[in-house]
């Protein structure tokens, strides 16, 4: 009996030991990235924002926000000091009607805009200036359809966008001709159901996060398919239907995803090996509303845009 006693109590420390480990495990994946800092706020002035829905940052550090309520760009250093601003509401060249996306080009130089009501991609110098703009009415007879949301450029300078209700890829030149779409409607590997982030690593590797389908899809430069990760849910290297935001941190090859609906950030390897997530749904400090995207500076540090929260969010390990 007392053998009994002992077996029992021996069995049960390890399981509880056990469970405090996994538990100490999974704490430390979902809290590796914490709160720094924030800046935004929901008004018109300078360095303020409404509902901003996309970021990038450059090699130098510049931070450019699509300030979508007050349609404008607005341009901050990497503390989240204001420096500059253009753009107001309308159709004119230079000005905007449902900004939705903002891209740095790799070299820095020039600024890409994508609006949704306007229906074209805007192409400007890091300081503003405008250089030219198209739309999509010669992209295969489909330009009254074409709903384009995020845009990526490779090494070689093509401009990539995300054709949401296409469910495809549309690839340009970097002055807007038209070069072929790649995809189309269905769950199959190299189909879409509403693709909207998109993003590529140094070797042109793409990856696109293909929203109701609820994964990531990985292609070459080729767009020959190569992985994909992800299923529906709220658990860990799952996906809500709604993450819209990726990006690709090039010095420790790590995939960062923004989803709206779990409202939290989620960190895996370039293979899709789930590695850590952050954030809740809330207004404190490391919540967030609706966040639409994620950009990752040089240091590592996440910038996220809290969308509903009209601020920007930073995280550091």
């Amino acid at each position: 009996m007392i053998n009994n006693f002992l077996i029992y109590g021996i069995f049960f420390i390890s399981f509880y030991n056990l469970l405090f480990f996994e538990t100490i495990f999974c704490e430390s994946n979902t809290t590796e990235y914490q709160f720094l800092t924030k800046f935004g706020g929901k008004e018109s002035n300078e360095g303020e924002l409404s509902t901003p829905h996309s970021i990038d940052i450059d090699k130098e550090g510049n931070v450019y926000v699509t300030d979508t309520g007050n349609d404008r760009i607005q341009k901050y250093d990497l503390d989240g000091k204001f420096i500059l601003q253009w753009g107001e509401e309308g159709s004119e060249d230079g000005q905007f009607d449902k900004l939705h996306d903002v891209y740095v080009d790799p070299s820095g130089q020039f600024i890409y805009t994508l609006e949704l009501a306007n229906h074209r991609v805007q192409k400007f110098t890091n300081d503003g200036k405008f250089i030219l703009k198209w739309g999509f009415e010669d992209t295969g007879g489909r330009g009254a359809e074409r709903t384009p949301h995020q845009l990526s450029i490779d090494s070689t300078g093509y401009v990539y966008l995300t054709d949401k209700n296409a469910h495809q890829i549309l690839k340009f030149d970097e002055n807007g001709k038209f070069i072929e779409s790649y995809g189309s409607k269905g769950s199959a590997a190299g189909k879409f159901l509403e693709p909207h982030g998109i993003v590529f690593d140094s070797n042109d590797t793409m990856y696109v996060t293909d929203m109701k389908n609820s994964r990531v899809q990985v292609f070459d430069k080729n767009f020959n398919f190569i992985r994909q990760w992800g299923s529906f849910g709220n658990g860990s290297g799952q996906f809500s239907g709604t993450a819209p935001g990726i990006d690709y941190y090039e010095k420790q090859d790590l995939v960062f995803v923004v989803d709206k609906t779990s409202t939290n950030v989620q960190v895996f390897d370039k293979d899709g090996k789930f590695i850590s997530k952050f954030g809740s749904k809330g207004k404190q400090d490391g919540q967030f509303s609706r966040p639409e995207d994620l950009a990752i500076d040089p240091q590592g540090k996440v910038f996220v845009s809290d969308t509903g929260n009209s601020r920007i969010q930073v995280f550091e390990k």
